[in-house]
């Protein structure tokens, strides 16, 4: 996969999970409400793995984005250039 793949995949997953997240611990509310206790606690623990995952996904985005700037090219300014003003 090309890095640029990569990266948004991982944004995509980034964005994505959160609401995820709040999808499943308002289903597992609601499934405790009505009763099913069994239900909720699977949908609390699929919520604990999403939580984790997404925290994995913002570690493997710092680490992409870096692995992006060293692998840029340089701008080289010439001499007789004058360096861009910052």
């Amino acid at each position: 996969m090309h890095l640029r793949t990569t990266l948004k995949v991982l944004l995509t997953l980034a964005i994505g999970l959160p609401v995820l997240d709040a999808v499943l611990v308002w289903v597992a509310g609601l499934l405790a409400a009505m009763g099913d206790a069994a239900a909720a606690s699977i949908l609390r623990q699929i919520n604990v793995a999403a939580g984790v995952l997404w925290i994995l996904t913002l570690v493997a985005i710092v680490i992409a984005l870096a692995v992006k700037a060293v692998l840029e090219p340089l701008d080289i300014v010439s001499e007789d250039e004058e360096p861009p003003l910052l």
